[in-house]
């Protein structure tokens, strides 16, 4: 049931938007961003929490260690959007990023995060303004 003329593809895939200036730098970043907490998380959880001032006992830290994983997979899927130019993507991560936002500020609100967490959640919601941006500026693909 396979298709015997089929052969992988040699080149990268081509970005489906039309880039005037490059590549989606917004998403690139955060990827990149994301990817660095991720491994950080991963590989030296103590700085990264003692940055945010999150306090977590020595039997939590593979947790942490495992979290920062997710994390580098879920910067993944920016890497990808990014790399193919999918605004699907790119759309549904600004409602995501400003929704976390949210969710953070209402977490220190409730005391569940220390106050440092907010910068995290501004990060990510200057990223989403920053994609919202791009996206409007960036012309849609034509249908041929």
């Amino acid at each position: 049931m396979t298709d015997p003329d089929w052969r992988a593809p040699v080149d990268p895939p081509t970005p489906v938007t039309p880039v005037p200036f490059g590549k989606p730098w917004s998403i690139w970043a955060w990827g990149g961003l994301i990817s660095t907490a991720g491994l950080a998380l991963a590989v030296a959880p103590r700085p990264v929490l003692t940055l945010l001032h999150a306090h977590v006992e020595t039997p939590s830290l593979p947790w942490v260690r495992f979290a920062g994983l997710l994390l580098l997979a879920y910067a993944m899927g920016y890497h990808v959007a990014g790399w193919t130019g999918q605004r699907t993507y790119m759309r549904a991560s600004v409602v995501l990023r400003v929704f976390s936002l949210v969710v953070i500020g209402a977490f220190v609100l409730l005391d569940w995060l220390p106050k440092a967490w907010l910068a995290v959640g501004l990060a990510d919601f200057v990223g989403a303004v920053w994609t919202t941006l791009e996206l409007r500026w960036r012309p849609k693909p034509k249908a041929a």
